[in-house]
């Protein structure tokens, strides 16, 4: 899948996990909050079919563009338990 195809495909439900997730467990390790989004979008995938590795990994990639980019834009802040840890 070509990374235009996997943004246009993936981006919507990668933007709406990783604000869900975030608004949702706050406290929790940026680990623990993408591991869910993860979940999140394979499950949503895998409703129509298995998805292949190479896009989970890219998908995988997208997720932490887009929290850097929220974390960056000042839309996500570090709570204190969790200023340690990589935000989702």
């Amino acid at each position: 899948m070509s990374w235009l195809s996997l943004l246009l495909a993936y981006l919507p439900v990668v933007l709406q996990s990783v604000t869900s997730v975030e608004s949702t467990i706050k406290n929790a390790p940026g680990a623990s909050k993408k591991q869910v989004v993860m979940d999140i979008i394979t499950t949503v995938a895998e409703a129509g079919e298995k998805i292949p590795e190479t896009v989970v990994q890219q998908v995988s990639g997208l997720v932490d563009t887009v929290v850097g980019a929220l974390n960056k834009s000042g839309i996500f802040t570090s709570s204190p338990a969790a200023a340690t840890s990589a935000k989702v």
